[in-house]
């Protein structure tokens, strides 16, 4: 009796143990697949509706998504393979009991053997759902990011058997993964010319020619390009010799003509070796709160370098861009340089929902620590940068320097910051971005150098294209907008590099003088020409610089100053009967919400205390679950967060940070909880709901600070 399975890969294939097929409807399918490739993980009844029946009235989707759950409910039951479960509005598909061809396939290709590798691409029949679609856009949103995820994979696989086949002089598999892989990104000029070295080297010389042409056809049909000189080059000298075992030795060793030829087959009794492009990096991941990080480490140098980027990316598709693996490969020569995709981005999970910068900060640090990184540069550009200046300031120990480029304190225009966009022009660029999702990039404001640049126009198109989805670019640019980081520029006390381009349409040059005037004894250099990107006119000489900053003696690290958020709270009068030191009496509730929020307890009262946190969000969601907790004994708690500079002295931290907190305490009633605006711009995208409480004036602070009362939705 056959085994139960799933086929998504190359269509859609149900068969059970002891049933025929079962005929599902469209929706139905589209309905399997979705619950399919989050096995394990409950989706809402809700959700699921709107995925697949958004046209429709909410009544009429719920009863459509009934039939379509009891359809395939029932021909699973019959067929011995995948089941339901249900928890009130949850749904959850278990496929435990199921072959099922995609979890097989993310499981082989994720090896590095080649024989896993080969059989992961004998599972990958096709695309995902291929041939598969529903006029239901947010399915079809959803269908087009794991399509090409998983296509991804598949890309990535043969890339690593291609390498692996050419370094072990087997030309008949190299053409194998080659041909299949020129069938899926028939623009890859290292693997026309690995697939030309290969026929060269089996002496089938009009294939190898062919394979030129075949190439040379692709790239003016497409991007209207001539090939590569390194493959001109090759295709003459394939054109011109004789392919005698010595000429076809030659060839095979012209990817690297500074190495000595290998010696004559005939001389060694050896097949002639014969070798691909250097392939792009390996991609691993690391988990961050629940959300798969992907990271890529190139270079050996003796300095550690994580690049942050800004807006979106994709690990691999940057190989793809002459100019941009220049610039990467200039900076792994005196670094080890990390780069990662944030989540949401690229080969990170999607459909993640929005980050909170500190949760981008963590995913970095988790990153660092995969890779055993102490003590890292940190080299943040653009979006990236804000984020790279909340870790610095975080975590000092671990910032061995900061360098920004094109990067800014705050993303909306106010009077103390002019140069920023109003609401006004954000919305107006984000509507110009989605009407001209997909074609050649306007590179007017990225890279007016470049502007001119078919395949520039082309490449960042497609990068952009594989680095997110349309909707969630959008709304990542606008929340990229909503960043505000000025109050902790004072507290970076790391060697700081500001790099910016005098004519940067996109982040001024005033907002990197801002940067360098606000953050203690950086180096400001502004550059001439007017592109935002690194892979711009002036690529070389930011790398010329970085070089110059990080190689040099680098400080010893930092002393005692530490970017903290403060917690401070007070349980209002006890009811009668209830002893006078509350804090005792509750302290194990307390202590029990502050270790979960990874909460530090540094001074208490009879009716209060203080308590520090790494991360904004987790002193917030503390005073949450506090209140909540001592609500039920009958206790008002009134709690107050700020975020700030304090300097750690043995248990205890002083600071302005401190005093603030206390302050701002003064401001909330009974039960309310008050937060800073510092700390509802380090927390955008968190979900939480901030109302304007007013402002508090103080001395030691510029200006006055704005207020907020903080919640929860539905709290």
């Amino acid at each position: 009796m056959a085994h139960p399975h799933l086929c998504l890969l190359g269509g859609f294939g149900f068969a059970g143990g002891a049933a025929t097929a079962p005929a599902f409807s469209r929706k139905a399918r589209a309905m399997v697949a979705y619950l399919a490739l989050q096995s394990g993980h409950s989706q809402s009844r809700e959700k699921l509706a709107a995925l697949l029946w958004g046209g429709n009235s909410e009544a009429q989707a719920r009863m459509n998504l009934r039939q379509a759950l009891s359809a395939i409910k029932k021909a699973m039951d019959a067929s011995d393979g995948g089941r339901f479960l249900t928890d009130g509005d949850s749904i959850t598909l278990n496929l435990d009991n199921l072959d099922f061809d995609v979890a097989r396939f993310q499981a082989l290709a994720a090896n590095s053997a080649p024989e896993d590798l080969e059989q992961a691409l004998v599972v990958y029949r096709g695309d995902l759902l291929d041939g598969f679609g529903l006029k239901e856009e947010p399915f079809e949103d959803w269908l087009r990011v794991e399509r090409e995820r998983l296509r991804a994979m598949a890309v990535a696989a043969l890339d690593k058997l291609v390498v692996h086949y050419c370094t072990t002089n087997d030309p008949a598999s190299c053409v194998r993964a080659a041909t299949r892989l020129l069938a899926m990104e028939p623009l890859r000029e290292d693997i026309h010319r690995a697939l030309m070295r290969a026929y060269a080297v089996q002496g089938r010389l009009n294939l190898a020619l062919r394979q030129y042409e075949n190439c040379r056809a692709a790239l003016q049909r497409e991007l209207n390009l001539q090939p590569e000189p390194e493959t001109r080059h090759l295709y003459e000298d394939l054109r011109t010799r004789r392919m005698t075992p010595q000429a076809a030795s030659r060839i095979a060793a012209s990817a690297s003509p500074s190495q000595t030829p290998p010696p004559s087959p005939a001389r060694t009794g050896e097949r002639p070796a014969f070798r691909a492009e250097p392939m792009r990096p390996a991609t691993h991941y690391v988990k961050s709160a629940g959300s798969n990080i992907a990271y890529q480490v190139t270079g050996d140098g003796p300095v550690d370098m994580i690049y942050v980027p800004g807006w979106v990316s994709n690990l691999d598709f940057a190989w793809s861009s002459p100019r941009l693996a220049h610039v990467l490969q200039r900076l792994g020569s005196f670094s080890r340089l990390i780069r990662m995709d944030k989540r949401g981005t690229g080969l990170s999970d999607r459909n993640v929902g929005l980050p909170t910068l500190e949760e981008r900060m963590e995913d970095v640090r988790a990153v660092l620590d995969a890779v055993g990184s102490k003590r890292t540069v940190l080299f943040g550009s653009s979006e990236g940068g804000p984020m790279c200046m909340l870790f610095a300031a975080t975590y000092p120990e671990r910032t061995a320097a900061l360098v920004l480029n094109g990067a800014y304190a705050s993303g909306r225009w106010s009077k103390d910051y002019p140069w920023a966009k109003t609401s006004e022009q954000v919305e107006e660029d984000l509507a110009v971005v989605e009407r001209e999702w997909g074609e050649p990039a306007d590179m007017s404001n990225a890279a007016p150098s470049l502007m001119n640049d078919s395949f520039e126009r082309e490449w960042f198109a497609a990068y952009l294209r594989n680095s997110a989805s349309p909707a969630d670019a959008i709304a990542l640019w606008r929340w990229g907008t909503e960043i505000d980081v000025r109050a902790l520029l004072p507290a970076i006390h790391v060697p700081t590099l500001i790099v910016q381009t005098a004519g940067d349409r996109w982040v001024k040059p005033e907002e990197g003088r801002y940067l360098a005037t606000h953050i203690e004894g950086a180096k400001y250099i502004e550059l001439a020409g007017c592109d935002h990107v690194i892979w711009g006119e002036n690529s070389d000489r930011l790398v010329d610089e970085i070089q110059t900053f990080v190689t040099g003696a680098l400080p010893a690290a930092p002393g005692e100053g530490i970017l903290v958020s403060v917690l401070s709270l007070e349980i209002a009068g006890p009811p009668s009967g209830v002893g006078a030191d509350l804090i005792v009496r509750y302290a194990e509730e307390i202590r029990g919400e502050l270790l979960a929020a990874e909460g530090r307890q540094i001074r208490r009262s009879a009716s209060g205390f203080f308590a520090v946190f790494q991360r904004p969000t987790r002193s917030i969601q503390c005073a949450i679950a506090i209140r909540h907790r001592l609500r039920h004994s009958g206790l008002d708690v009134r709690s107050a967060v700020h975020t700030g500079e304090c300097q750690e002295r043995g248990d205890d931290f002083t600071g302005i940070a401190i005093e603030l907190s206390s302050r701002l305490l003064d401001h909330a009633r009974p039960g309310e909880i008050i937060a800073s605006r510092t700390v509802r711009d380090l927390v955008v995208g968190s979900g939480l709901i901030f109302e304007e409480h007013g402002e508090l004036e103080a001395s030691g602070l510029p200006g006055s600070l704005q207020l907020f009362s903080v919640s929860k939705p539905g709290v």
